[in-house]
């Protein structure tokens, strides 16, 4: 009887977890036309002065010998300034073998140095801190970075200056880390390389990225891939079909992607994101 409570249990969670997020695509859906950024990797753009965007995704990660884990998060950023931008949320969490677990929350200011269309590069600088809403108060982790961005082949700059062709983004920085236990700092370089390029259609975008492990995990580390589709609805209204790949280096990787045994696998991550950026003020 208790296996069959926590089996209808899992399915409970997981059927939840596609309604909120089918729910949240469905109420959000809008045909306005603004600009919104890429996919986990960031590029040196912000959203507009006055918008917030709300960055919604989900998905599935497999791994050999281990049960599938689920995950959802949210965030949000909303542009103070035509540089300034403010992102904080993280509001979300993970469902592996019957538990479920908050995720980090995360507070992230960044600022554009140089914006630019064409040859010449945008650049931004971005901090985070991720604040442990696990319980787990013994790991501080955070990253710094700096954003270095092509916006290639824009046909038509007055509707919207990032809609180009080829869009190219270098990240270069460090994932840092605090225990508080033995009171020790950790810092370890971190890099990521990015495009988004159109497809036969401008609404249809290919995306592409490889990365030293993901920025809001420390132990994460390279290699790591993802690639996918992007669907502009419009300029303001994106969805994501992401396929991505981490490969197990660590324990604490290993056990946050519900893997089992102490080799060294992949683990696989299908993900669905939805963004979308509304006015608050101009």
């Amino acid at each position: 009887m208790v296996r069959l409570s926590r089996q209808h249990a899992g399915k409970t969670v997981r059927l939840r977890l596609l309604v909120v997020l089918v729910c949240s695509i469905w109420s959000l859906w809008s045909t306005e036309a603004l600009a919104v950024r890429p996919f986990v990797t960031d590029d040196a753009r912000i959203v507009y002065k006055g918008q917030l965007g709300t960055e919604t995704y989900g998905g599935t990660t497999v791994v050999k010998g281990g049960s599938p884990a689920y995950e959802m998060r949210t965030l949000e950023g909303l542009g103070i300034t035509d540089r300034f931008e403010l992102t904080a949320g993280g509001f979300g969490f993970t469902y592996h073998d019957h538990q479920v677990r908050p995720l980090d929350l995360l507070i992230q200011p960044k600022y554009v140095l140089h914006s630019s269309l064409g040859a010449i590069p945008s650049v931004s600088v971005a901090a985070a801190m991720l604040y442990p809403m696990s319980g787990n108060r013994q790991h501080w982790d955070g990253y710094s970075m700096v954003h270095v961005s092509w916006f290639l082949f824009t046909p038509n700059a007055d509707i919207d200056p990032y809609d180009n062709d080829l869009a190219i983004h270098l990240n270069f920085g460090t994932k840092n880390r605090y225990d508080a236990g033995p009171a020790t700092f950790q810092s370890k370089f971190y890099w990521a390389a990015g495009f988004e390029v159109i497809t036969f259609t401008r609404e249809l975008r290919l995306l592409g990225e490889v990365f030293n492990g993901d920025p809001f995990g420390f132990e994460e580390k390279f290699p790591a891939f993802q690639t996918g589709l992007r669907w502009y609805k419009a300029a303001n209204t994106q969805l994501d079909l992401v396929f991505r790949g981490v490969r197990n280096t660590t324990e604490d990787v290993r056990l946050a992607a519900g893997g089992g045994g102490l080799s060294e696998e992949w683990n696989y991550t299908i993900q669905v994101g939805f963004r979308y950026l509304i006015d608050v003020f101009r």
